[in-house]
């Protein structure tokens, strides 16, 4: 009996208590009321509502109007409730009583009510958290999409309340935005915090706040080796340091070293200067700005001396290709070392092809005050004969061309088909000529020239075997003696008979008998 007795309440204690359900809310259990307090309200079970897109953070403040989730956990059991803070900035707590709280942080709050819970409580455990924030009407104005009042809730920050107000319009100023707030008013800057994260830049929304986007202030303009290029606002600094700050710095590739500065001067010219940015920069120097400044970093590759390659050269993995009269070339650019000449970099360049003009090389170089010159260079002396006289030392920016070479006999002039032909080196020139449907009516034979690409030029009969490239010119006769006489005189024997025709008409017998 005694066994029995003490298993008893065991099993009835296992056979009343439920399974619990994680889905289901826990009826809170009632706290016991301390002497002198006032009769603990009915309290309200938990609501399970969807997470809120804003979640109020420690530095949150409360305010009239916002509902609290309030849980005390004891030793043995949990208290759970929601409590709205009254107009007074108070609010009730059971069995703990009013407790202010409006205008403190979520952080001091909690503090607040934990002193007060383990005052009349020997072990207590209190959290709180915004279970619904505060709705009030905040008045947004100038270059935003849609100003007007827009509905808020105090949990939104600044950046949000401007989106739904359909954002900043390009003529707006996003580092100037001016926040009216408890009588003050404050200059935000926006475009820190979307670039920088600066949360201090985004401020909670609060009742009765007015914000106004002024006009876009003075800008300026980042371009090349920079993080963030692109049009910026100035700072309230108005130096570079500041946007360089906001925008990210430099680039990895960048050299500061060889910045240009572009400003509009009063006469509406353009003025460019060089800036050291390692020097301009260094604390406490700055480089101020104006609007309308560009401010341009060149990349390094900017700097490095190069030289470009373009021909019948034989190429490397990466240079690229391209056809110049059926045949394959390249077009490449190399960095350009100091000393380099001729063959240096057309070994970088792989050598030059089968097909290749080596006499015929040249280098397009830009002039220092005036429009670009032509070197020729001679790669067969320098390649084939060793004349280092063709070895010309290279300048930054030159061009380098080796011709395809030649593989046509052009016959121009007076012949039946004048155009190119195939080069065959076993033909005369005279055989050229019947390739081109031999001399015409007026062609002028014995005169025929050929003229190498040297710019040498010989009469047919002393011409040295031909080669590609090769100009064989036929000239016109000025008067065929037979065909020119003949139509010479069936021009004059014409215009006789014109004459005679007239005269008889006019001045014969028919002009005789009207007469008499």
């Amino acid at each position: 009996m005694l066994i029995v007795c003490l298993l008893t309440p065991s099993l009835a204690a296992a056979q009343t208590s439920p399974t619990p359900n994680p889905l289901q809310p826990a009826t809170p259990t009632p706290l016991p009321t301390p002497p002198g307090a006032r009769p603990a309200a009915p309290l309200v079970p938990s609501v399970t509502v969807p997470l809120l897109r804003n979640v109020a953070g420690p530095d949150y403040r409360l305010g009239n109007g916002d509902v609290l989730d309030v849980q005390i956990a004891g030793r043995l059991d949990v208290t759970r409730l929601q409590a709205t803070v009254d107009p007074e900035g108070s609010v009730n707590i059971p069995p703990l009583g009013a407790i202010e709280v409006g205008g403190l942080t979520l952080l001091e709050a909690n503090r607040r009510v934990t002193e007060r819970a383990r005052g009349l409580l020997r072990f207590a455990d209190v959290s709180i958290a915004v279970f619904m924030p505060r709705l009030f009407d905040v008045t947004v104005s100038g270059e935003v999409e849609r100003p007007g009042t827009v509905q808020a809730q105090a949990t939104q920050r600044l950046h949000e309340l401007v989106l739904n107000a359909g954002g900043i319009t390009p003529r707006g100023s996003a580092r100037h935005v001016q926040v009216t707030a408890g009588g003050t008013v404050r200059e935000v800057d926006l475009l820190r915090f979307e670039l920088m994260g600066d949360v201090s830049q985004n401020p909670y929304v609060q009742d009765n706040m007015r914000v106004h986007v002024p006009p876009r202030a003075a800008a300026v303009t980042l371009a090349g080796a920079v993080r963030r290029p692109g049009e910026y606002e100035l700072g309230p600094t108005g130096g570079l340091r500041e946007v360089l700050e906001l925008t990210g710095g430099l680039a990895p590739g960048g050299a500061g070293s060889d910045a240009r500065l572009t400003r509009i001067g009063p006469d509406g010219r353009k003025e460019t200067v060089s800036v050291d940015l390692r020097v301009a920069l260094a604390p406490p120097a700055d480089v101020p700005l104006r609007s309308g400044d560009t401010v341009f970093v060149p990349p390094l590759i900017v700097i490095q001396d190069v030289v470009e390659v373009r021909g019948a050269l034989v190429g490397v993995a990466d240079s690229s290709k391209t056809t110049t009269a059926g045949k394959p070339t390249i077009v490449q650019r190399f960095e350009l070392a100091q000393g380099e000449r001729v063959r240096d970099v057309v070994v970088k360049a792989g050598g030059t092809a089968a097909y290749a003009d080596l006499r015929l090389a040249y280098i397009d170089r830009a002039g220092l005050s005036g429009p670009r010159q032509r070197v020729p260079v001679d790669l067969q002396r320098l390649l084939v004969e060793k004349d280092e006289a063709q070895n010309v030392l290279l300048q930054n920016g030159d061009v380098l061309t080796l011709p395809v070479a030649e593989d046509k006999v052009y016959v121009v002039g007076e012949v039946k088909s004048p155009g190119a032909q195939d080069y065959r080196p076993e033909l005369t020139p005279r055989e050229y000529l019947a390739l081109a449907g031999g001399p015409g009516n007026r062609a002028k034979v014995k005169d025929t020239t050929v003229t190498f690409r040297s710019g040498r030029t010989y009469a047919m009969a002393e011409a040295p075997p031909l080669e590609p490239g090769v100009v064989v010119t036929v000239p016109e006769v000025a008067v065929k003696w037979y065909q020119d006489y003949l139509l010479i005189a069936q021009t004059l024997a014409s215009l006789v008979t014109a004459y005679t025709g007239i005269y008889l008409i006019f001045n014969g017998p028919l002009g005789t008998t009207g007469s008499r």
